[in-house]
């Protein structure tokens, strides 16, 4: 990956996500007619807008393809009506299974019910639902990953002050998201441990350029900021547009660097890291979130089986143990978040070396 490749416009990442959606979507129509006696499994996007979710949704195609299933995705772009629709439209299809990464807990409730009524099961992915019956929930600890990030900053804070001390901006995103809201409820509680260390709290809705004029507004009132943070990776490209205007995109160990930690461990976060302009990012894994949930799907669920509780290992997965424990909705493995650095960043299990490097999944 080069420098210039981190220098697209996010109009162009979103032409590259929308062009996958629909070659997903052509692809699906063009084998629907032969693969008639084929199960059904469609899965139930909230947004391409991110590279997370692009690759979420390749994993989920992968996997469900791989069993010999017919796939179909739909794309509600962060519209919670338009997605229930979508699962009224794919009910109506008569699916052996249904996979989805809700936009709202509470209200995709509703629409799992459902699909209860007629006994199809359901596997949720990265977003709990708050009801309903699901078959197996496959997400991550949004808490424990924002505290995770905030003892990462609290250890090169100690490392460049002696003790735990210094200045740090949170740029958080959008608090209807339960995923962001959890990961800076997290992130703070870490931080507000330490008196010592100033936590500049600010919004961006995790928008690029949120981030950046956020950042830029805090370097000016606090120009020697410490640290900065945000909780996924695609919008903080905009906090280093705004450390590369201020002069403060720096390498570690360089006069002048700014701790940087996210959280998702995109590809783009990868090259940071191995550029040196990085310090670490908190990892959760959408590959596995997909694979699990089909894997489940295929064991039980779809045998009319509940998915048994108890001890989870696989191997191919850097975090290799998880745990299945009952939830309010049913079966539910929370996949541990993990520290991705420079002494791990090119281990193949990562999700993103996988997306980027075998399955070719590049930012447009």
């Amino acid at each position: 990956m080069s420098t210039e490749f981190f220098r697209t416009s996010r109009r162009a990442f979103l032409k590259g996500a929308a062009a996958l959606a629909a070659g997903t979507a052509v692809g699906s129509q063009a084998s629907g007619a032969s693969a008639a006696s084929k199960p059904f499994v469609p899965y139930s996007n909230k947004s391409l807008d991110y590279y997370f979710f692009v690759a979420q949704e390749e994993a989920v195609k992968r996997a469900v393809e791989a069993q010999g299933w017919e796939f179909q995705a739909v794309n509600a772009n962060f519209d919670n009506t338009r997605q229930l629709q979508q699962w009224q439209n794919l009910l109506l299809k008569n699916p052996a299974a249904i996979i989805s990464d809700p936009i709202d807990s509470q209200a995709i409730a509703s629409a799992i019910k459902r699909f209860n009524k007629k006994k199809i099961p359901v596997g949720i992915i990265d977003t709990p639902a708050s009801d309903g019956g699901v078959a197996i929930t496959v997400d991550f600890d949004n808490y424990q990953g924002g505290a995770m990030a905030a003892e990462q900053i609290i250890k090169l804070l100690t490392a460049r002050h002696g003790s735990p001390k210094g200045s740090v901006l949170n740029a958080y995103g959008a608090l209807q998201s339960v995923a962001w809201r959890l990961r800076k409820e997290g992130f703070e509680a870490t931080m507000q441990k330490y008196p010592d260390i100033k936590l500049y709290s600010r919004p961006t809705e995790g928008m690029i350029d949120k981030m950046q004029s956020v950042t830029l507004a805090t370097l000016a009132e606090v120009p020697d900021l410490d640290a900065v943070h945000a909780p996924s990776d695609t919008p903080s490209r905009g906090i280093v547009t705004a450390l590369q205007q201020k002069g403060r995109w720096k390498k570690v160990g360089e006069d002048g660097h700014a701790i940087f930690v996210n959280i998702d461990g995109e590809p783009i976060a990868h090259q940071w890291i191995k550029d040196g302009y990085m310090d670490a990012s908190v990892a959760q894994d959408p590959i596995a979130y997909a694979e699990i949930t089909v894997e489940m799907l295929s064991k039980y669920a779809m045998k009319q089986q509940p998915v048994p509780t108890g001890p989870y290992e696989n191997k191919k997965y850097y975090w290799e143990r998880g745990v299945i424990t009952d939830s309010l909705t049913g079966p539910s493995l929370i996949i541990p978040p993990f520290v991705i650095n420079k002494d791990n960043v090119d281990d193949k299990r990562m999700w993103g070396n996988i997306a980027y490097n075998e399955w070719g999944l590049k930012y447009k």
